[in-house]
C-alpha cells in the first residue's frame, strides 16, 4: 500500500512540474446556447476565437499574471471574469446561457471538468498567449527527427563537432527554447529540444533550415515559427557563442540564443572531415606556448587550434589588436610540451630599404600542401599601405594563408609579422609586414608574462641551417 502511495505522489508532482510553465484555461460552448448565435472569445482584450455549439477553447497562458476573460457576441452580450492565474493550474468554465434566454449568456465556472475526448475535433480550438493554433489545429505532417539531447552528446562524443554545432538555449522572451544546430553531409539543421511544453512542440522536431552565405556564419533560413508556420525570411547569425535571428517580415525581438554545449573546457573531439572558418600562420614567441599571428586569422573564433610539429593543439586568444592587426594566442593543452629553446631574437629597430628579408608560413595550404614554405625579397619601403607608418612594404611573395607568419632578416633577427599584399591586378609583389615595434607594444599588455627570445646563435650559421632552426618555431593556425 505504500509503494502504491509514493507512486501516486510522485505521478502528481511530474505531472504538476511538467506543466509548471503555464495555466491552463478551458471554454466550453454547451450545444443549448443560443443556436446560431456567435460567440467569441477574448482573453486580456485580444481575439483568440469563435465557439460554435459544442465548441471548445484549451488556451495556454505562459504569462501568469491576472488574466481577463471574456465571452461576447459583439453587440448585445457581453460576460467578463478577471482571474489570478498560477503555473500548474486548469481553470475549467462554460458560456452558459441565462435564463429567461433572452437575457444572453455568462462566463461561469464549470462544475465539473471538462472532458476534452467527448468534444469532436472540429470543435476545438487551442491557443497559447505565445502564439495561436498550439495544439490540434497544426498542421501534422511537421518535419521530424530522431535526435533528443542525449544522442546528440553521444553522437558528438563519439564523432566530433564542427564550427557552429551544439546545443543553444534562447536568452530572452517567454519560451526559453533549447535547440541544438546539427550538421549532416555538410548541411546544417536545427532542432527543437526543449522548452516550449505545452505547445506542439516535440523533442526533435526540425525548427529551421540554414542556407550558407558567403559569410561564414550568417545564414538564409526557412524558420518554423511557434504555431510551425513558415518564415523563409529570417537570417540567422551564429558569432562568438551566440546564434541571433532577424527576419524582414516577422517581429523576432531580436532573439539571442546563447551556446551552452560544449563548454569552453569541454573536451570533445573535432571532425577530421569538419571546414574550418580560415586558416593562417604563427610563432612562438615564448618557449611556454605563445604565438603570436594577425588579428584577422583570428577574429570572431569559437574554436582555435594549432597544428605544431604535426600534432594538433588547443590555443585561445589572450590580447589581441585589431588595429595593427595582431594578437597573441596561448596553447592551453596539457599534451602540449614547452620548448627548450628558441633561437632569435627581436630587432626592435628600423631595417633599412633594401634590407634582405624572408618570411616562413603555410600559404594555399589546399593546393601546395602543408610543408612549411620560404620566401624572400627587400624592404621595398618603411611605410606601408598608404603611409602606415606600422608596417613595412616588402617584395617577398605573400599569398592566402602567410597571414600572421614571421618575416626575419639575413642574420635570423625578426623584423616582423606578414599580414597582408595588395591585388596583383594594381601592384605586382607589393606586401607588408607589421613592424616588430608594434607588436612589442601588445606583449607589454601581458604583464611579463611572456619571456621573449635574445639569441644570435643563429647568426653565424648558413641560410639553409636559419631556415631549419626557425621553421621549427612556425606553426599552422586554424579557426572555426
Amino acid at each position: 500500500m505504500k509503494k502504491i502511495i509514493l507512486l501516486l505522489v510522485i505521478v502528481g508532482f511530474y505531472k504538476s512540474y511538467s506543466q509548471s510553465s503555464y495555466a491552463t484555461i478551458k471554454i466550453y460552448r454547451p450545444k443549448a446556447l443560443c443556436i446560431g448565435c456567435k460567440v467569441s472569445i477574448l482573453i486580456n482584450d485580444t481575439y483568440i476565437c469563435d465557439l460554435k455549439n459544442g465548441g471548445y477553447l484549451e488556451f495556454n497562458a505562459f504569462i501568469t499574471e491576472n488574466s481577463k476573460v471574456t465571452v461576447t457576441d459583439g453587440s448585445s452580450y457581453t460576460s467578463s471574469l478577471q482571474i489570478a492565474l498560477k503555473k500548474g493550474q486548469t481553470y475549467n468554465y462554460e458560456a452558459k446561457a441565462k435564463f429567461p434566454r433572452n437575457l444572453g449568456f455568462e462566463l461561469v465556472q464549470a462544475k465539473t471538468p471538462i472532458d476534452k475526448d467527448k468534444i469532436k475535433k472540429e470543435d476545438y480550438f487551442g491557443a497559447s498567449d505565445v502564439g495561436v493554433g498550439i495544439k490540434e489545429n497544426i498542421k501534422p505532417n511537421h518535419p521530424k527527427t530522431d535526435w533528443t539531447k542525449d544522442k546528440l552528446l553521444e553522437y558528438w562524443n563519439k564523432n566530433g563537432m564542427s564550427d557552429i554545432e551544439g546545443i543553444y538555449e534562447k536568452l530572452n522572451g517567454i519560451l526559453k527554447y533549447e535547440l541544438a544546430i546539427v550538421k549532416n553531409d555538410n548541411v546544417y539543421s536545427i532542432i527543437y529540444l526543449s522548452g516550449a511544453e505545452g505547445t506542439s512542440w516535440k523533442t526533435g522536431e526540425l525548427k529551421a533550415t540554414l542556407q550558407k552565405t558567403a559569410s561564414f556564419g550568417l545564414f538564409k533560413s526557412k524558420w518554423f515559427m511557434l504555431d510551425k508556420s513558415e518564415n523563409k525570411d529570417m537570417i540567422v547569425s551564429v558569432k562568438q557563442s551566440t546564434m541571433s535571428l532577424i527576419s524582414e517580415t516577422v517581429d523576432v525581438k531580436n532573439d539571442i540564443y546563447l551556446k551552452t554545449f560544449p563548454a569552453y573546457d569541454e573536451n570533445v573531439k573535432t571532425g577530421e572531415s569538419e571546414n574550418w572558418k580560415s586558416s593562417g600562420t604563427g610563432f612562438f614567441i615564448a618557449k611556454n606556448g605563445y604565438i603570436t599571428t594577425n588579428f584577422h586569422v583570428v577574429e570572431d573564433a569559437n574554436f582555435i587550434e594549432i597544428e605544431y610539429l604535426k600534432k594538433p593543439y588547443k590555443a585561445k586568444v589572450i590580447v589581441s589588436d585589431k588595429h595593427n592587426d595582431l594578437a597573441i594566442l596561448k596553447i592551453e593543452d596539457n599534451s602540449f610540451i614547452p620548448l627548450t629553446t628558441l633561437n632569435y631574437n627581436f630587432k626592435t629597430e628600423i631595417s633599412d630599404v633594401g634590407t634582405s628579408v624572408f618570411a616562413l608560413g603555410f600559404p594555399l595550404t589546399e593546393i601546395m600542401g602543408k610543408e612549411i614554405k620560404y620566401t624572400d625579397g627587400k624592404i621595398s619601403a618603411k611605410s606601408g599601405y598608404k603611409g602606415d607608418i606600422s608596417s613595412y612594404q616588402i617584395s617577398v611573395p605573400i599569398q592566402p594563408g602567410n597571414s600572421g607568419g614571421p618575416l626575419f632578416d639575413e642574420n635570423g633577427s625578426l623584423l616582423g609579422v606578414t599580414s597582408s599584399g595588395i591585388n596583383k591586378t594594381i601592384a605586382d609583389n607589393a606586401n607588408y609586414a607589421i613592424k616588430i615595434k608594434y607588436l612589442n607594444l601588445l606583449i607589454d599588455e601581458t604583464e611579463g608574462k611572456i619571456e621573449l627570445p635574445n639569441s644570435a646563435l643563429i647568426k653565424a650559421k648558413p641560410l639553409t641551417e636559419k631556415i631549419k632552426i626557425l621553421s621549427d618555431y612556425v606553426v599552422f593556425i586554424k579557426v572555426k
